[in-house]
């Protein structure tokens, strides 16, 4: 990759215009509450965030976890500096999406058949001793769960393999 060129300025365009990543100023405060953080391989945000902003493709595009997120958005709770990490990890995946059509992500059948990949509200109820609100997970609502699987099987990775979902 050229640096001269841009480069890192056009990945960071074709990623991620939600906010602003050069904010992140890789405090991990994002991976306190993340139960993907504890995966394997875990989920560490601050290393997407740190690919994204060096312009650093060919390692993005190879990167697998960011699928492993399980949209629980614990990490824009605790963002102290506001720079939306779900919403990043979520354009990272599409940007993969769109940078390798043959790619199937190792947890998409996971993401299909229950809206996220790993174990989400297993800490209940320390949210009610601390008194924080209930999580809006795709898990308390079937009807956008739904929603969800019919948009999935709208797109190339799924519908091609549709053999990996029931279909």
């Amino acid at each position: 990759m050229d640096l001269q060129q841009g480069s890192i300025k056009d990945l960071w365009k074709a990623i991620y215009n939600t906010g602003d990543l050069h904010h992140c100023f890789n405090c991990s405060t994002c991976l306190s509450g993340c139960p993907a953080s504890h995966g394997d391989p875990p989920l560490l945000v601050r290393n997407l965030a740190r690919k994204v902003i060096l312009g650093l493709e060919e390692e993005l595009l190879n990167d697998d976890t960011p699928w492993a997120c399980v949209s629980c958005s614990k990490c824009e709770e605790m963002c102290p500096m506001d720079v939306k990490p779900f919403e990043m990890i979520l354009a990272i995946r599409q940007w993969q999406s769109a940078n390798d059509e043959t790619r199937v992500p190792p947890s998409i059948v996971e993401i299909y058949k229950r809206g996220y990949t790993q174990a989400v509200g297993v800490n209940t109820d320390l949210r009610d001793k601390l008194g924080l609100p209930e999580l809006k997970t795709i898990t308390n609502n079937p009807e956008q769960l739904q929603f969800f699987r019919e948009m999935l099987m709208k797109t190339p990775v799924v519908s091609a393999n549709d053999y990996m979902f029931g279909g």
